[in-house]
């Protein structure tokens, strides 16, 4: 059974990394990734010797499958997602709703403001209804169980809040470009 993922992406929704596989490489160099699950498929990455150094988990002794098993049972690999044209947006089960920056409240409705946004994420505007403030709904507060973005990393079948980047694999992330990552988390519905 697939437990959900954890979702790396910059900070910025609208910001792609000017050479991926610039990315990748600073990712093999601290081990975070390895080789390719098939030679085929450029999109999934076996993780590496020290992803279990560079992902905190919470709880004691957690069980994670790192490697493909007989039985195709889901496992913790890496999967490129995008890059797209414009931000999408990803949520699931585990999602709800997000707060406004300026007044903090919940923002009703989230869903519908969503499909609006989807259809002109560069100018599109929502009007908190509890203070009035104008905010691009790709800067919503999500509380790391959705987000926006260009591009995206998972880290597949890792359940919601299980694991945390380091701040050494943000950073690797960040590399030159000095553009900040954040993380959130997705369960399937």
């Amino acid at each position: 059974m697939h437990t959900g993922r954890l979702v790396l992406t910059p900070e910025d929704a609208f910001y792609v990394p000017a050479d991926i596989a610039a990315l990748l490489a600073r990712l093999r160099d601290i081990d975070f990734i390895g080789a390719h699950i098939l030679p085929e498929n450029e999109a999934d990455y076996l993780l590496g010797e020290r992803f279990m150094q560079l992902v905190t988990f919470m709880g004691c002794s957690p069980y994670i499958q790192l490697k493909p098993t007989e039985d195709n049972q889901p496992f913790c690999h890496l999967k490129i997602d995008g890059p797209y044209t414009d931000p999408v947006f990803l949520a699931g089960k585990n999602s709800n709703a997000p707060n406004c920056k300026a007044c903090r409240k919940r923002i009703p409705q989230w869903e519908a403001l969503i499909r609006a946004w989807s259809k002109q994420p560069k100018r599109y505007r929502a009007t908190c209804p509890h203070c009035g403030n104008l905010q691009n709904p790709a800067t919503y507060n999500w509380r790391q169980a959705a987000g926006t973005g260009r591009f995206f990393l998972f880290v597949e079948n890792i359940f919601p809040q299980e694991a945390q980047p380091s701040k050494a694999l943000l950073k690797a992330l960040q590399g030159d470009d000095d553009k900040a990552w954040c993380y959130f988390y997705i369960q399937d519905d």
